[in-house]
């Protein structure tokens, strides 16, 4: 098999059409060249060039072959290009993960389109779930970094590493007119009697399990909780009056119509997190982003 330089080699030569000027583009004396030719010619069992002492000509074969030769070295070219970038982090693909209420997060979404804007030949995809599946994803090399609302202990995270970016505490969620609308704050069992709408227990958020402990330590009971599968429907169902609902402060900033009320209760705020498996140029780039939100 041949050698890029062979045909970087035979390129110089097939365009000079002198081994001399060849020679002299490529800074080495004529012995190499004509060896290197030669080996090229052997290896791929034809005769690229018709020499005497006067002229140099391509054969049927060499201007065949030329035609490949600027193919591969275009394609060579491009892939030292490539891995260049994506040692700086500027190609790739890169996974992550979110919580339901993280992609609400402005440090987030701003994060994703600088990185968009800044590196258009990045492949991002992002997949959604709960902290803990994310966390088994992680481990296993499914993702390369997931961004949660969890306050996770380092028995959980092993050898994962982690940044945090914000605190998330709980707003109260209530269409207007309510009667707890006007309050600088609540607290949990300010909200008994009321209909709660709530993650589905199946997701296993810890949004939900957070709820569920406030209210169990406030005594409020969850019987008459409504369980809706996503937080935009989670919104509709409020400004219908349906209920009223416990979010994070980025994803309850997107309630327009409605009223958010801070949960005063202590253990109501958790961290944002980003946690990822290994430092590399993507993961880098993404937390530069993060950083600067």
């Amino acid at each position: 098999m041949f050698e890029l330089k062979q045909v970087r080699y035979f390129v110089a030569v097939a365009e000079e059409l002198s081994f001399r000027r060849a020679a002299d583009r490529l800074c080495i004396t004529q012995p190499p060249l004509s060896q290197c030719i030669k080996a090229l010619e052997e290896s791929l069992n034809v005769q690229l060039f018709l020499r005497n002492t006067r002229s140099v000509q391509l054969t049927k074969a060499g201007e065949t072959f030329l035609t490949q030769a600027y193919g591969l070295l275009d394609t060579a070219n491009r892939s030292v290009t490539m891995v260049q970038q994506a040692a700086q982090g500027e190609v790739g693909t890169l996974r992550i993960g979110y919580s339901a209420s993280a992609i609400f997060s402005k440090a987030l979404t701003s994060a994703l389109a600088e990185l968009l804007t800044a590196r258009p030949m990045l492949e991002v995809q992002l997949c959604e779930g709960n902290a803990l599946d994310h966390i088994v994803s992680l481990r296993a090399g499914r993702l390369d970094a997931a961004v949660l609302r969890a306050d996770l202990g380092a028995e959980m995270l092993g050898r994962l590493l982690v940044t945090r970016l914000a605190d998330e505490p709980l707003y109260a969620v209530l269409p207007r007119g309510h009667s707890l609308a006007s309050r600088a704050s609540v607290e949990m069992h300010d909200l008994a009697g009321e209909r709660l709408l709530l993650q589905p227990a199946s997701q296993r958020t810890f949004l939900r399990r957070q709820v569920e402990s406030l209210a169990d330590r406030a005594g409020l009971s969850l019987d008459r909780a409504l369980e809706v599968p996503d937080i935009s429907s989670t919104l509709c169902f409020v400004s219908a009056g349906i209920g009223v609902a416990i979010l994070p402060a980025s994803a309850a900033s997107i309630a327009h119509s409605l009223v958010i009320v801070p949960i005063a209760d202590a253990g109501s705020s958790q961290p944002l997190i980003l946690t990822y498996r290994d430092k590399t140029p993507l993961n880098d780039q993404l937390l530069y982003a993060l950083s600067g939100r």
